[in-house]
């Protein structure tokens, strides 16, 4: 049985803008944590974060403070470069946490970057993805290493050389959270560009995904086995895991991985079944869109090729193009999927709720369908644009009830999308 409460934590303010909160332990045992509260004003950016650390689980709280500036955003002449970080997870195989770091550089800064990317499909922006390692009681990571599955050879970033197109434009990754495997190694999904996954796997671009192979992505596995002596994972990489652009416009995106106790690891992917002149897309009206799930059953060398997820009566799972994510419990050792189910009218983003939990089958990977709860859905007086996507989890570890916290992007106007309320949803799992 699962119980959802749900309550406003701040109300919503155009001047302010889309605020998030998130709370995330700082040490593998233990009450310490950090919570950060995040504004945007813009889609894909953040405009301001702050942060506040408790010592009793959240019960009291230091004094908010801001995050400096160059510590998400650095200016390189007109050129911008973002860093974000997912949470960190355990390993506790080795004794640190690991995480991906991720950055993005913007040719002549973010808004114009991403106005030539959504109207022409140019390449405007690059993303990398590191791994990051940060030891019990280290404020910062002792290593971050740069995820190299294209060219084991190419430069990492450079300041002085910021535009190097040996960097900018090989080793393309997007930001994906890691999973700690049962003897320590790591696997995190890599979003590689379609053309490099179609390069590697020996496939001619242009039979699967003529369109826009420069800019959408395909997903690679990387799984690291740590090297104690040189302190950082060295990496091994699976098949390119590749959906042709007749099935999913856009690629796949934002995989998420979980590993099962059957020893299966299995990846769900957001697609797209949007059709957009500005790319050349090729998908035919009327094709439905789905979470997309690949699975692999030799440790991570070789992934099924990705299919429609559905539940465990073989039903298809209908979802739009939004994030979603993986939890494991502790308090009951069950995995846990949330993310937006929809019915086969979903077109592209949208519909971006209802919000849903669902338990996972252990040997199969399928949605287990008995377990399917709402966490949330558009209210009275609320928009069809309203999004219950972009969202925050974590267990909490004295009552063991899992905490979700989100804005409500577009909630009360659709010209208006930065404007919405900031809730947390506490669930029970029985």
């Amino acid at each position: 049985m699962i119980k959802v409460t749900a309550k406003c934590i701040e109300k919503a303010d155009k001047e302010t803008g889309a605020v998030c909160y998130a709370r995330s332990y700082i040490e593998p045992e233990g009450t310490k944590c950090i919570q950060t509260r995040s504004i945007s004003r813009e889609s894909d950016y953040s405009n301001g974060s702050f942060f506040r650390y408790s010592s009793d689980n959240g019960k009291t709280w230091s004094d908010w403070q801001e995050k400096k500036s160059e510590e998400h955003s650095v200016m390189y002449g007109n050129d911008e470069m973002t860093k974000s970080s997912t949470e960190e997870i355990w390993n506790p195989v080795h004794g640190h946490f690991v995480s991906v770091e991720f950055t993005r550089y913007f040719l002549e800064g973010h808004k114009e970057a991403y106005r030539i990317f959504w109207s022409t499909g140019e390449n405007s922006f690059f993303d990398h993805q590191y791994i990051a390692i940060r030891y019990p009681g280290d404020e910062k990571p002792r290593s971050v290493e740069l995820i190299r599955h294209e060219d084991p050879d190419a430069p990492d970033f450079d300041p002085d050389y910021p535009r190097n197109p040996e960097f900018l434009r090989k080793n393309i990754g997007f930001i994906n959270t890691p999973v700690v495997l049962p003897d320590g190694d790591i696997a995190v999904p890599v979003g590689a560009t379609v053309s490099v996954g179609c390069r590697i796997a020996g496939i001619d671009v242009d039979t699967v995904f003529p369109s826009c192979p420069d800019i959408c992505r395909c997903v690679i596995v990387a799984r690291g086995r740590f090297d104690k002596e040189k302190g950082i994972y060295d990496f091994g990489f699976s098949n390119p895991v590749i959906l042709g652009d007749l099935r999913s416009s856009r690629g796949i995106d934002e995989p998420q991985i979980a590993y099962l106790n059957s020893g299966r690891i299995l990846l769900v992917m957001r697609g797209s079944n949007v059709s957009m002149a500005s790319w050349n897309t090729r998908i035919e009206k009327g094709t439905p869109g789905f979470k997309w799930y690949s699975y692999s059953d030799d440790g991570g060398k070789t992934f099924t090729q990705p299919e429609p997820w559905h539940f465990d009566d073989g039903e298809v799972i209908y979802s739009s193009a939004t994030y979603s994510r993986f939890i494991r419990l502790k308090k009951s050792g069950k995995l846990y999927w949330i993310g937006n189910i929809t019915d086969h009218t979903v077109y592209g983003n949208f519909p971006r709720y209802p919000l849903q939990i669902v338990e996972v089958d252990e040997a199969t990977g399928a949605a287990m369908k008995d377990s399917l709860t709402v966490i949330d859905t558009r209210r009275e007086g609320e928009t069809e644009r309203i999004q219950l996507s972009n969202f925050e989890i974590l267990e909490d570890r004295e009552t063991g009830i899992l905490e979700v916290t989100l804005c409500k992007l577009g909630q009360f106007d659709e010209r208006s999308p930065f404007f919405g309320e900031s809730w947390q949803y506490d669930i029970e799992v029985n």
